[in-house]
């Protein structure tokens, strides 16, 4: 199933998106390790991935991450969409390949997730950054004012390791940015 048209004036040719499947692994598993260890790496221990091959067929079987494809069929991003506690959902792994950013590609990802939500009468979508608690990030910040250009709104900071059991994987310490759109 095609689920959204991407039509871009910039001449790439990223107009097709789909439910992950299994022989998409390798694939996005190397996409999304190598954008947080570009991304964050400093953050995490050595070697850490943040999407490994149990992740991975976990979110196939809940049926919650998806691919943009360009016209050759070829994947060029993706985005989990997960059910949160309350009535809502989250996007994360929002990755795109490095030579297709700056063309909307993640913005039509994220607008897909609204949009999912929307049609699941959800009250909200949320994203959560996570983000040196100590140090500045540029990477990070930059990524605070997209989310916030786009209509989310910062809901609060919260601690990572309060936020989660184990924080091991973390050799810095860190803060998890909430930001929301809510529906009215």
């Amino acid at each position: 199933k095609c689920f959204v048209r991407i039509k871009l004036s910039s001449g790439i040719n990223a107009e097709y998106g789909r439910q992950s499947i299994p022989s998409d692994k390798m694939i996005l598993m190397n996409m999304v390790n190598e954008a947080y260890r570009h991304c964050g790496g400093h953050m995490w221990v050595k070697d850490r991935q943040r999407l490994t091959e149990s992740h991975f067929h976990e979110h196939l079987k809940n049926q919650e991450l998806f691919v943009a494809e360009d016209s050759e069929r070829r994947i060029v991003g993706c985005v989990l969409i997960s059910d949160t506690d309350e009535n809502g959902k989250i996007l994360s792994l929002l990755v795109v390949k490095p030579e297709f950013r700056n063309r909307g590609i993640g913005r039509k990802l994220v607008d897909f997730g609204i949009e999912s939500a929307r049609g699941a009468n959800c009250d909200f979508v949320s994203v959560e950054i996570l983000y040196p608690t100590h140090q500045p990030d540029p990477w990070k910040d930059r990524l605070k004012k997209w989310y916030s250009s786009i209509g989310f709104q910062f809901v609060r900071n919260v601690n990572f390791a309060d936020f989660f059991d184990d924080s091991s994987f973390l050799v810095i310490e860190t803060t998890f940015s909430v930001y929301k759109k809510y529906f009215n």
